[in-house]
């Protein structure tokens, strides 16, 4: 799943969802944001082999919200730490000086 604008998976009660949604907010990111609850969205998240591969094995798929897919790629444990989102790392990817 290619996309120029980054697609945030999001879910309903998830802080670092609504932190990074207001950090890309702040910072003037476009994104688009899509439920991980949308049957529609999830169907075609099951056939893309990139997230298979990175999100599933033979118990399932389990994703932790928030997932960021940009340039390629999905993007989730590399944007927060215990302690929150990794500035730093999310100035990177998202291009902002």
């Amino acid at each position: 799943m290619e996309s120029k604008v980054p697609i945030i998976i999001t879910k309903e009660d998830c802080p670092r969802c609504h932190a990074l949604k207001e950090w890309l907010d702040k910072n003037e990111v476009n994104y688009i944001e899509r439920d991980i609850n949308d049957e529609e969205f999830v169907h075609q998240l099951l056939h893309d082999g990139n997230f298979l591969t990175t999100f599933c094995d033979e118990d399932g798929c389990i994703v932790n919200t928030p997932v960021v897919i940009y340039k390629g790629k999905y993007w989730f444990k590399e944007l927060f730490s215990q302690i929150g989102l990794r500035e730093k790392e999310a100035k990177k990817l998202f291009e902002v000086k």
